[in-house]
């Protein structure tokens, strides 16, 4: 992992925290769009059935998207909840790799976000501030793994 990763993938997880106590039951997510090594927008989950980090992230960034890196502390979602799937968003920018610390527990994620991203010619990183991305939504991930063993 580059420091430049590093730097990114940490200003994702502290843009996510400032959502705290404000998301459940989804996770917290902080998301930037970067571009020859700068940020170019920034975005959060603010509450549950607000849009998601990347669509914040890549509303703001426009059309200067394209051939952009995204950082996301979690895996883009692949599912329709209240909101639509993040990845359909993503590939729709024309976002050239994601970068993210980890993948979602959700069973109606779970890799399959990476996977649609993969399958459309986006690049993925997966693995950058892992610890910390785990640590931040401890919660979250305690709820599916007790589900999962109920």
């Amino acid at each position: 992992m580059s420091s430049d990763e590093k730097k990114f993938m940490t200003r994702a997880i502290q843009l996510a925290k400032k959502a705290e106590g404000k998301t459940y039951p989804n996770p917290l997510v902080g998301a930037l769009v970067v571009k020859d090594g700068k940020i170019i927008s920034e975005g959060y989950h603010k509450k549950a059935g607000g849009p998601h980090a990347e669509v914040v992230a890549l509303r703001k960034a426009g059309r200067k998207a394209a051939r952009a890196d995204l950082y996301v502390n979690l895996e883009p979602c692949a599912h329709y909840g209240k909101t639509p799937p993040c990845v359909d968003s993503i590939m729709k920018s024309g976002v050239r790799k994601v970068y993210t610390a980890m993948k979602d527990p959700n069973p109606l994620v779970n890799g399959k976000g990476l996977k649609m991203l993969r399958k459309n010619g986006v690049e993925i990183k997966i693995g950058i501030c892992r610890k910390e991305a785990r640590e931040l939504n401890k919660n979250y991930i305690s709820a599916f793994r007790r589900r999962k063993n109920a």
